[in-house]
C-alpha cells in the first residue's frame, strides 16, 4: 500500500499547480494543494492514511476525498471489489454532501466510474464524466457562487477523481503482474 499512497505523492506534485489553475476558476484555487497536504501526510501514517489525509486536507475537500481514498485503499488490499468500493464511495460522498450527478463536482467522475466492472473501464467513464463537467453549471460548492457557475471550466474535483484512478490502475497493474510473474 506504501507505493500506492507513494505514487500518488509523485502525481499530485505533478498536478499541483494545474489542479489549483483549475480550482482557481470556480472556487479559491488551492485544490492541489489541498490534495498533496492529504496525501503526503497519508504516506506518512500507514496505519492511519485515510484519517491522516482527511485531518490534513482538512474542509470538505478533506472529508469526501478521504471516502474515495479509503474506498481504494480497501480494493488494494482486496477487502472490497472495485465496482462495490466505488459504489458505495459515491453513495457516502452523495450523502454528505447532497451533490448528484450533473451537479459539476467530484461525482460528476465518480459516479460513472463505480457503474463499470473494471479499472480500465471505469477510467474510461471517469475521465469522460470529468470532461462533461466543462459544461456544466455548478450546482454545489463554491463554483456554484462564481459567475456562469462555471461553465466553460473543467471540475477540479472531478479531475482529482480522474488521477487518483489513474495512479490506482497502474499500481495495482504493477503489483498484479508482479504476484503473478510477468513483466509489463
Amino acid at each position: 500500500m506504501n507505493n500506492l499512497y507513494q505514487t500518488w505523492i509523485k502525481r499530485f506534485e505533478t498536478l499541483e499547480q494545474q489542479l489549483n489553475t483549475l480550482d482557481a476558476a470556480t472556487g479559491d484555487g488551492d485544490h492541489g494543494s489541498t490534495m498533496l497536504r492529504g496525501l503526503r501526510a497519508a504516506g506518512s501514517d500507514q496505519a492511519g492514511a485515510v484519517k491522516a489525509f482527511r485531518k490534513a486536507a482538512g474542509g470538505a475537500s478533506g472529508s469526501l476525498f478521504s471516502i474515495l481514498i479509503s474506498a481504494l485503499d480497501k480494493t488494494a488490499k482486496g477487502e472490497t471489489t472495485l465496482p462495490d468500493a466505488l459504489a458505495n464511495a459515491a453513495e457516502r460522498i452523495h450523502q454528505m454532501g447532497q451533490a448528484i450527478a450533473g451537479d459539476k463536482t467530484m461525482l460528476d467522475a465518480l459516479i460513472p466510474a463505480s457503474l463499470e466492472k473494471d479499472i480500465d473501464t471505469a477510467l474510461i467513464a471517469a475521465r469522460a464524466g470529468c470532461k462533461n463537467t466543462t459544461g456544466m453549471a455548478a450546482k454545489r460548492g463554491r463554483a456554484k457562487y462564481v459567475e456562469g457557475c462555471g461553465v466553460g471550466h473543467i471540475d477540479a474535483g472531478a479531475t482529482s477523481v480522474v488521477e487518483l484512478l489513474e495512479v490506482f490502475a497502474q499500481v495495482t497493474s504493477s503489483a498484479n503482474d508482479e504476484s503473478s510473474g510477468t513483466k509489463s
